[in-house]
């Protein structure tokens, strides 16, 4: 939105927004840690790294983002503009990477062929548009919300949803390469977790938010948001539970 001159510079906003991007990128460092049956083995993905593996190159991405986004909160607590306008397009950059490399992890697990699929990398990518346009719009007055910034964040969200149902569509209703792949999208479609996905993902979480757009008021944006990022939460926990569902005998 800065790069198209929608939107312009905000200490306030840009504040609140890397102060939760700090918050999530530590939560997701601490579950990944904790999921470890050993946890100080992640020591050793530091300082003796496997260069090929994913899960290593996931750690460095997720510290060079940390690194990067926090640099930028105390460029922006300390009111240092141009140095937050020169840390931006590099915290984006590297922001996204940390948002899509789950999705080559996902690729290594050669026995979970749901996981394989091309589309992961393009779908995070739009997840984490998705996320970050419903933070936006529900951003508070004393953070940074605005009218201008509801206003990118209504058309962001929109196109965001757009292409997210379009993926779910080209992901679920075309044929799967294998029987493992087709049997763990079945168990999505119709099977345990079809109430969840075609409820809370598709209904709730994807049409619903599309048609409280239309109405352009505030309150309508904002509970779009929410269930933006609702139908997401609920297509993620399917997608990983349906994909190790799947016996690999």
């Amino acid at each position: 939105a800065m790069l198209l001159g929608r939107l312009g510079t905000d200490r306030l906003r840009d504040v609140a927004l890397s102060t939760l991007a700090l918050i999530f990128t530590a939560i997701t460092t601490v579950l990944l840690v904790w999921d470890l049956e050993h946890k100080k083995r992640f020591l050793r993905v530091i300082f003796t790294p496997q260069s090929k593996s994913w899960l290593a190159r996931g750690a460095f991405i997720l510290m060079a983002y940390s690194g990067l986004a926090g640099v930028f909160w105390l460029a922006a607590v300390a009111g240092f503009a141009q140095l937050t306008h020169c840390l931006l397009w590099p915290t984006v950059l590297v922001g996204f990477l940390a948002a899509v490399y789950t999705a080559f992890l996902f690729g290594q697990c050669e026995g979970r062929d749901l996981w394989q699929t091309p589309f992961l990398p393009v779908h995070l990518f739009v997840q984490a548009l998705l996320c970050g346009s419903a933070v936006l719009a529900l951003l508070p007055g004393f953070a940074g919300g605005s009218q201008a910034t509801l206003s990118v964040a209504r058309v962001a969200i929109g196109l965001s949803l757009v292409l997210h149902l379009g993926i779910l569509g080209a992901e679920f209703l075309m044929p799967h390469s294998t029987d493992n792949a087709a049997y763990a999208a079945r168990l999505i479609t119709d099977g345990p977790f079809g109430a969840y996905f075609w409820l809370g993902t598709i209904s709730l979480g994807g049409i619903m938010p599309l048609g409280l757009l239309v109405l352009s008021s505030t309150w309508s944006v904002v509970l779009s948001a929410l269930l933006s990022l609702g139908g997401v939460l609920v297509f993620e926990w399917c997608f990983v539970m349906a994909g190790q569902s799947v016996p690999n005998s």
